[in-house]
């Protein structure tokens, strides 16, 4: 089991989902389109200006330098504290600050292609995430609403690069935008962030208590686990 981290964020003072669909499906409005330009800036599934073929070539050449330091075993470089704000022919700042992108991009790829990737196929053991079909383009479901996301790559996690960056590890972004969606992913958490660690000498007693106990339910799991102020969101989310 390796270490990891599950979360949600709720963004200050955004739309339900109900209206989100609503004004989707308002063909008078361009909120459709921002909407689309906005998600596709904050999460991707494909690499960086980059192809799957060229990104595994250009770490493979990489790995042959001596000073080749693998992204996901190193702490993120931190960005040029000064920056011009027009680019400055031979500037040195301005140079700096363009090599530091080039290495951004680079290392945001190299972590993406050791970590992003399924190696999983269609089969026994296979999940939605496991085998995703690539989608050039996002588009718009005209019946329910639904915005499926661009995929440039089929096997690739939806990520963000900053996020990437920093983290230096495997991550998965996803917007939300449907009551069933919040539905699903709060149980998920929630079962998750609940489970007790056990002791391999008392995993035989505990599994003999299971069957005596009454099963917890979802709604005695929220209620002890977040505040009342959350779980007052959480249930009218749960609900659409």
């Amino acid at each position: 089991m390796t270490l990891h981290l599950h979360l949600m964020l709720w963004i200050v003072n955004s739309l339900t989902p109900q209206e989100i669909r609503d004004r989707i499906m308002d063909p008078n409005s361009d909120f459709q389109q921002k909407m689309v330009e906005y998600l596709e800036g904050t999460h991707q599934a494909e690499f960086v200006s980059s192809t799957m073929a060229n990104v595994e070539e250009d770490i493979k050449t990489s790995q042959e330098s001596k000073d080749y330091q693998d992204p996901t075993l190193t702490l993120p470089l931190p960005p040029p504290s000064v920056k011009h704000e027009a680019d400055c022919a031979g500037c040195t700042t301005c140079s700096s600050d363009s090599n530091w992108w080039a290495q951004f991009r680079q290392a945001v790829n190299d972590i993406l292609y050791k970590s992003n990737r399924h190696q999983c196929s269609a089969g026994a053991g296979w999940s939605r995430k496991q085998v995703n079909c690539s989608r050039p383009c996002t588009i718009l479901d005209p019946n329910s609403g639904a915005l499926p996301m661009k995929q440039g790559e089929a096997r690739l996690n939806s990520f963000t690069p900053a996020l990437t960056y920093i983290l230096q590890c495997n991550s998965d972004v996803t917007s939300l935008l449907s009551g069933t969606a919040i539905k699903a992913i709060t149980a998920y958490v929630t079962d998750y962030i609940t489970k007790t660690p056990l002791k391999t000498q008392n995993s035989s007693r505990r599994m003999a208590q299971t069957g005596e106990s009454e099963p917890i339910s979802l709604l005695q799991k929220l209620e002890r686990l977040w505040p009342p102020h959350i779980q007052t969101v959480l249930l009218a989310q749960l609900q659409l």
